[in-house]
Protein backbone atom coordinates (compact mmCIF):
# COMPACT_ATOMS: atom_id res chain seq x y z
CA UNK A 1 0.00 0.00 0.00
CA UNK A 2 1.27 3.67 -1.04
CA UNK A 3 1.54 6.05 1.38
CA UNK A 4 2.60 9.82 2.14
CA UNK A 5 4.48 10.61 4.59
CA UNK A 6 7.21 13.73 5.27
CA UNK A 7 10.90 13.73 5.01
CA UNK A 8 13.41 16.50 6.69
CA UNK A 9 16.91 16.55 5.66
CA UNK A 10 18.99 15.74 8.01
CA UNK A 11 22.11 18.24 6.39
CA UNK A 12 19.72 21.09 5.45
CA UNK A 13 15.83 20.46 7.05
CA UNK A 14 14.31 21.23 4.25
CA UNK A 15 10.78 19.24 4.21
CA UNK A 16 9.41 17.58 1.27
CA UNK A 17 6.27 15.13 1.30
CA UNK A 18 7.02 11.94 -0.18
CA UNK A 19 5.12 8.72 -1.20
CA UNK A 20 6.55 5.06 0.06
CA UNK A 21 5.43 1.67 -0.51
CA UNK A 22 4.82 -0.56 2.85
CA UNK A 23 4.76 -3.83 0.93
CA UNK A 24 6.98 -4.74 -2.35
CA UNK A 25 6.28 -7.58 -4.77
CA UNK A 26 9.07 -9.51 -6.83
CA UNK A 27 9.69 -7.14 -9.25
CA UNK A 28 10.97 -4.44 -6.54
CA UNK A 29 13.87 -6.94 -5.21
CA UNK A 30 16.74 -5.56 -7.48
CA UNK A 31 16.20 -2.23 -6.11
CA UNK A 32 15.72 -3.82 -2.46
CA UNK A 33 18.89 -5.32 -2.19
CA UNK A 34 20.53 -2.56 -4.14
CA UNK A 35 19.01 -0.01 -1.25
CA UNK A 36 18.22 2.46 -4.63
CA UNK A 37 14.45 2.19 -3.77
CA UNK A 38 15.30 3.95 -0.52
CA UNK A 39 17.33 6.56 -1.83
CA UNK A 40 15.71 9.72 -1.08
CA UNK A 41 17.41 12.90 -2.72
CA UNK A 42 17.08 16.54 -1.04
CA UNK A 43 15.61 19.25 -3.61
CA UNK A 44 17.12 21.79 -1.93
CA UNK A 45 20.98 20.34 -0.88
CA UNK A 46 21.33 17.18 -3.12
CA UNK A 47 22.12 15.25 0.17
CA UNK A 48 21.47 11.69 -0.50
CA UNK A 49 19.40 9.75 2.15
CA UNK A 50 18.92 6.30 2.84
CA UNK A 51 15.02 5.80 4.24
CA UNK A 52 14.66 3.38 7.01
CA UNK A 53 11.29 2.43 7.63
CA UNK A 54 9.30 -0.97 7.60
CA UNK A 55 8.06 -3.05 4.78
CA UNK A 56 7.47 -6.27 3.24
CA UNK A 57 7.98 -8.19 0.30
CA UNK A 58 5.60 -10.90 -0.53
CA UNK A 59 6.39 -13.29 -3.69
CA UNK A 60 4.28 -16.19 -4.35
CA UNK A 61 7.11 -18.49 -3.12
CA UNK A 62 8.05 -16.17 0.43
CA UNK A 63 7.23 -13.21 2.33
CA UNK A 64 9.52 -11.39 4.44
CA UNK A 65 9.41 -8.09 6.75
CA UNK A 66 11.40 -5.61 7.42
CA UNK A 67 9.81 -4.51 11.23
CA UNK A 68 7.60 -5.97 12.33
CA UNK A 69 4.39 -7.56 10.39
CA UNK A 70 1.79 -10.29 10.36
CA UNK A 71 1.33 -12.81 7.84
CA UNK A 72 4.61 -13.53 6.43
CA UNK A 73 7.28 -16.21 6.65
CA UNK A 74 10.50 -14.19 7.92
CA UNK A 75 10.53 -10.85 9.74
CA UNK A 76 14.20 -9.17 9.97
CA UNK A 77 15.53 -6.35 11.79
CA UNK A 78 18.13 -5.03 9.47
CA UNK A 79 18.25 -4.71 5.82
CA UNK A 80 21.59 -6.64 5.44
CA UNK A 81 19.69 -9.44 7.13
CA UNK A 82 16.44 -9.14 4.64
CA UNK A 83 19.35 -9.14 1.70
CA UNK A 84 20.11 -12.47 3.03
CA UNK A 85 16.92 -14.04 3.47
CA UNK A 86 15.98 -12.90 0.02
CA UNK A 87 19.27 -14.85 -1.67
CA UNK A 88 18.39 -17.64 0.20
CA UNK A 89 15.10 -18.15 -0.03
CA UNK A 90 15.65 -17.36 -4.19
CA UNK A 91 18.21 -19.73 -3.97
CA UNK A 92 15.00 -22.51 -2.79
CA UNK A 93 17.04 -22.57 0.38
CA UNK A 94 16.28 -23.13 4.05
CA UNK A 95 17.00 -20.37 6.29
CA UNK A 96 17.38 -22.40 9.02
CA UNK A 97 20.18 -25.49 7.27
CA UNK A 98 21.65 -21.93 5.86
CA UNK A 99 22.24 -20.79 9.89
CA UNK A 100 23.46 -24.86 10.35
CA UNK A 101 25.80 -24.16 8.02
CA UNK A 102 27.15 -20.75 9.22
CA UNK A 103 27.35 -22.16 13.05
CA UNK A 104 29.35 -25.26 11.59
CA UNK A 105 31.72 -22.76 9.26
CA UNK A 106 32.93 -20.78 12.41
CA UNK A 107 33.09 -24.65 14.17
CA UNK A 108 35.19 -25.73 11.42
CA UNK A 109 37.48 -22.66 11.41
CA UNK A 110 37.50 -22.33 15.33
CA UNK A 111 36.62 -18.74 14.51
CA UNK A 112 33.52 -16.89 16.06
CA UNK A 113 32.76 -14.60 12.82
CA UNK A 114 29.59 -13.54 11.13
CA UNK A 115 28.89 -14.62 8.04
CA UNK A 116 26.02 -13.33 5.67
CA UNK A 117 25.03 -15.95 2.97
CA UNK A 118 26.05 -14.48 -0.55
CA UNK A 119 24.97 -16.59 -3.43
CA UNK A 120 25.52 -20.20 -4.66
CA UNK A 121 26.98 -22.05 -8.16
CA UNK A 122 26.21 -25.23 -9.12
CA UNK A 123 28.17 -26.87 -6.72
CA UNK A 124 28.67 -24.70 -3.30
CA UNK A 125 26.92 -22.01 -1.04
CA UNK A 126 29.41 -19.04 -0.86
CA UNK A 127 29.33 -17.29 2.55
CA UNK A 128 30.66 -13.86 3.21
CA UNK A 129 32.82 -13.35 6.72
CA UNK A 130 31.98 -9.58 8.06
CA UNK A 131 34.66 -10.16 10.00
CA UNK A 132 37.94 -11.17 7.41
CA UNK A 133 35.85 -9.89 4.46
CA UNK A 134 36.63 -13.20 2.83
CA UNK A 135 34.18 -16.11 1.42
CA UNK A 136 34.11 -19.26 2.33
CA UNK A 137 32.28 -22.04 0.54
CA UNK A 138 30.21 -25.24 1.89
CA UNK A 139 29.47 -27.90 -0.57
CA UNK A 140 25.48 -27.88 -1.61
CA UNK A 141 25.51 -32.26 -0.63
CA UNK A 142 26.23 -30.81 3.07
CA UNK A 143 23.63 -28.64 2.70
CA UNK A 144 21.17 -31.22 1.07
CA UNK A 145 22.88 -33.84 4.21
CA UNK A 146 21.33 -31.67 6.47
CA UNK A 147 18.55 -31.14 5.06
CA UNK A 148 17.36 -35.00 4.99
CA UNK A 149 18.79 -35.71 8.15
CA UNK A 150 16.75 -32.89 10.50
CA UNK A 151 13.45 -32.18 10.99
CA UNK A 152 12.66 -28.45 10.48
CA UNK A 153 10.15 -26.59 12.38
CA UNK A 154 7.37 -25.14 10.00
CA UNK A 155 7.59 -21.90 11.87
CA UNK A 156 6.39 -18.31 10.65
CA UNK A 157 6.32 -14.66 11.70
CA UNK A 158 9.77 -15.01 13.22
CA UNK A 159 13.00 -14.35 12.92
CA UNK A 160 15.72 -16.58 12.30
CA UNK A 161 19.51 -15.94 13.31
CA UNK A 162 22.27 -17.92 14.79
CA UNK A 163 21.48 -17.35 18.15
CA UNK A 164 17.94 -18.71 17.89
CA UNK A 165 17.91 -21.61 14.82
CA UNK A 166 18.73 -24.52 16.88
CA UNK A 167 14.94 -24.17 18.76
CA UNK A 168 13.28 -24.68 15.20
CA UNK A 169 15.49 -28.16 14.31
CA UNK A 170 14.18 -31.34 15.61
Amino acid sequence: MRKRIDFKCPKCNHKKRITINDEYNKSSITDILSKELFKIKCDKCNTEVILDYNFSIKTPKYSISYGESKDVDRICSTLDDLREKVLIFEDDLNDIIVEMLKHKLNHDLDKDYEYRYDGSNEEQLIFYSLDTEESYAINKELYNYYLNKYDIKDVKNIEITNLNFYKYVK
